[in-house]
């Protein structure tokens, strides 16, 4: 159970910042443990990749790579993989023929909101021991989180 030492009037950012620090992994946690399960065949950072190129489709293998925070010769190989298994599809730049353009197939497009679809399920059970009014704090708490670091590069 999280708790502060003095009452909400009195919070400082510091204190809700320890408080993101400590409820973040957790929940980062239970979420890649979920993925996991219901990735499969797949591994995590594949799967990462298929929802990184969902948010951002046509994206180059570079941008793919920094978000992965591997070196492009592992994102190389990586998108390999995903090309055979037939859920990325990889093509040239029109513009700029060095330059080359992931994105995903209907079926990584599939598999993608399958493993989805399975884990907002098992969060959806963990949320539903909060009454309604809970939830709507939760939502407007999330929706302050999301705005104070939505200008992070595609996270």
């Amino acid at each position: 159970m999280l708790t502060t030492d003095r009452p909400s009037d009195h919070l400082s950012t510091d204190q809700c910042a320890v408080q993101i620090m400590n409820v973040i992994p957790w929940v980062t946690r239970f979420l890649r443990s979920e993925i996991r399960y219901h990735g499969q065949p797949l591994s995590l950072s594949q799967l990462r990749v298929l929802n990184y190129l969902e948010r951002w489709p046509q994206s180059s293998l570079s941008e793919v790579a920094e978000y992965l925070d591997v070196t492009r010769p592992t994102m190389s190989t990586m998108i390999d993989r995903l090309v055979q298994r037939g859920v990325v599809h990889r093509m040239e730049d029109p513009q700029e023929r060095r330059r080359i353009l992931l994105s995903l197939t209907p079926e990584g497009n599939e598999q993608l909101q399958q493993v989805t679809a399975a884990t907002r399920a098992k969060v959806a059970v963990r949320l539903a021991q909060f009454t309604e009014p809970q939830l709507e704090q939760l939502m407007q708490g999330l929706a302050l989180l999301g705005d104070a670091f939505q200008d992070a590069q595609k996270l």
